[in-house]
């Protein structure tokens, strides 16, 4: 199944297939991050590792930075929990009030 099939999910929020299209690599390389640390973890935060991306990126590109939404993050974290199933519980998962439709 592909990634945009999988995000149309009621797990995610309304938008996000439509984001991720967009945006493919930033979740890889939120994917990566998560990959690597869960090698060494068994539980980690991916606010954290939205923002260690934001720091490489500020570091590593000249005048361009990821823009990584953080309401984007659940969803990424939710993403990697589907896609890799070995690393179940690595993020805790949690109810968002923008998945639920609160946010304002």
């Amino acid at each position: 199944m592909q990634i945009q099939e999988i995000t149309k999910g009621e797990e995610f929020t309304h938008d996000f297939s439509e984001w991720i299209a967009l945006n493919l690599p930033i979740y890889r390389e939120f994917e990566r991050q998560a990959r690597l640390i869960a090698s060494r973890r068994d539980r980690y935060s991916a606010r954290t590792i939205a923002e260690v991306i934001r720091h490489n990126s500020v570091l590593s590109e000249q005048g361009s930075q990821w823009k990584i939404n953080n309401n984007r993050i659940p969803d990424m974290a939710r993403l990697f929990s589907i896609l890799h199933p070995e690393h179940d519980g690595f993020f805790q998962l949690r109810d968002s009030d923008a998945r639920l439709g609160l946010a304002a």
